[in-house]
């Protein structure tokens, strides 16, 4: 492949096919499609139903919701601390597979 070095494109030349300026028909042109003097555009409106509204309330509360209950991992602290805190080793390993199975 050879690549022609006496290119003389310049943009917006007839050569390009291409024009630079708007050829679409302006709407002013014939005095349609302008708004009449002092008349506000229409605006939408959206009304949401009570079910839409609880549904929105509760997805903000579940988002503002901490993923940590602090006063269980308080109390599992303090019986860590005291010695009071027991593994069941039988327990953690059905849940690791139970974890297993849902992740695939």
């Amino acid at each position: 492949m050879a690549i022609d070095t006496s290119n003389t494109y310049k943009p917006g030349t007839a050569t390009t096919g291409r024009s630079t300026g708007n050829n679409a028909p302006s709407a002013k042109a014939d005095g349609k499609g302008s708004a009449p003097t002092g008349a506000q555009p229409p605006t939408d409106e959206v009304v949401l139903s009570a079910e839409a509204q609880t549904l929105n309330r509760l997805q903000e509360a579940v988002e503002t919701a901490s993923d940590v209950d602090t006063d269980k991992v308080a109390q599992i602290k303090q019986a860590i601390s005291e010695g009071r805190f027991q593994v069941n080793a039988e327990r953690l390993a059905e849940a690791i597979l139970a974890q297993e199975d849902l992740i695939g």
